[in-house]
């Protein structure tokens, strides 16, 4: 019992150690790397491209040759006669049109490009993740301006309760002081759900890891969206899956033009047979048994050349996607040039006017006190800084956002997979 208690204790230790470890604040960075080992759509692709790589083993140990033990037995009820066979043979077909060549480079390419549509679900979520991690800090910051807004209506609150018991203010500005703390609390409560509700985005896209981020203003500048159409061609893994794609094609049409191709089989055989009961059989066993096969097609019914026109078609469809995947690629870059830009534009003017309204909200607060001012004088400061700050933020983090979709359209989250 006393053992029992021991491992109990020393249990509630371990996740308590634990509970601290995933609460503590990580960066960014540390976010994606958690995200990439746990994250469940991931798991199951790394099982998905391994499970083809042993798929692809075992299509391609057709292309090589097999050891058969064959036996077979049978037996005449009318007369007292039987043959059992027992055969192993060794058989091989022969590549004569290059056929096993193009099929496992086929192979090849499918698994290929099941890697590329892996770094590109990479690419798209951890840029996901770190719009989800980044709007999950600014929440953050955005739950602690409105605190401080807050705390600023209830200082003014207890001046103009001050006034009403000195009857320097009618009841209608203590009611409208009370007013402004009510709307700052329902602030407050709407920015910590809008938090909670971050965190919980956060936890679900790294396998449901409850995580806290590291909370600071960002810090951007104009020479960070660098984004450019040739480059993230060159870097996009849904640009090579195309190209692949496109190759796959071409080696397909390859395939099928060898349609007419002869076949070449050969098979060498060690038969063992035992008759006891046959008056005719001789007996064969230990004998080594030969067999060659040759198959020239001569006429399929226009079978390769309707799929080689198929293919072919399917060569020009690839072209034409890599056409359009180049054109829609230049538009994303173009919209998040021009995102950036606005962007900048938005976060200056929503950075002066929070500059200005924290002044004149300490000027207006400052006259009230003095009784320089009216308390709608102060209100409408106090509304003025809100909604300022609010909108600079939401600025900041829109910033933010775009850098996030900068990286995703030049495929700078792309990450190696299983091999």
């Amino acid at each position: 019992m006393r053992r029992l208690r021991m491992l109990l204790a020393a249990f509630a230790i371990s996740f308590a150690l634990s509970g601290m470890a995933l609460s503590s604040p990580i960066s960014e960075e540390a976010y994606l790397d958690l995200v990439m080992e746990r994250n469940n759509s991931l798991k199951a692709l790394r099982n998905e491209i391994r499970s083809r790589g042993f798929s692809i083993r075992s299509d391609l140990a057709s292309q090589h040759p097999s050891l058969n033990l064959a036996a077979e037995t049978d037996r005449w009820f009318d007369h007292d006669r039987g043959d059992r066979y027992v055969d192993l043979a060794v058989t091989h077909r022969f590549d004569l049109a290059g056929r096993y060549g193009i099929q496992e480079r086929d192979l090849v390419l499918g698994l290929d490009i099941l890697r590329c549509s892996y770094a590109d679900s990479v690419n798209d979520l951890l840029a996901r993740a770190a719009s989800t991690y980044r709007s999950a800090v600014m929440a953050a910051l955005k739950r602690d301006a409105m605190e401080r807004i807050l705390g600023q209506r209830r200082r003014s609150l207890l001046v103009t309760q001050e006034k009403f018991d000195k009857e320097l203010v009618p009841r209608l500005d203590l009611l409208r002081a009370k007013s402004q703390v009510d709307d700052g609390e329902a602030l407050v409560l709407q920015a910590r759900q809008t938090c909670d509700q971050r965190l919980i985005e956060l936890s679900a896209l790294a396998g449901r890891t409850p995580v806290t981020p590291v909370v600071s203003v960002p810090t951007v500048t104009s020479a960070d969206a660098s984004v450019d159409p040739e480059t993230a061609w060159r870097r996009r893994p849904d640009v090579t899956a195309l190209l692949l794609t496109k190759e796959r094609a071409l080696l397909a049409r390859s395939l099928a033009a060898r349609g007419l191709s002869p076949v070449f089989d050969v098979s060498v055989g060690l038969r063992l047979i035992e008759d006891y009961r046959s008056s005719y059989a001789e007996d064969q066993k230990g004998e080594v048994l030969a067999k060659i096969v040759i198959s020239l097609p001569v006429a399929d019914g226009g079978k390769t050349s309707n799929a080689v026109k198929a293919q072919a078609l399917l060569v020009e469809k690839a072209a034409r996607e890599l056409d359009a995947r180049r054109d829609s690629l230049r538009k994303e870059v173009d919209l998040v040039r021009e995102r950036w830009i606005s962007a900048l534009q938005a976060e200056s003017i929503r950075r002066r006017q929070s500059v200005r309204a924290s002044e004149e909200l300490e000027i207006a607060d400052m006259m009230y006190r003095e009784g320089l001012a009216s308390q709608l004088d102060l209100i409408n400061a106090q509304e003025a800084r809100q909604k300022t700050l609010t909108e600079h933020l939401s600025a900041v983090e829109e910033l933010w956002l775009v850098l996030a979709e900068a990286d995703r359209v030049m495929g700078r989250y792309v990450r190696s997979g299983p091999e």
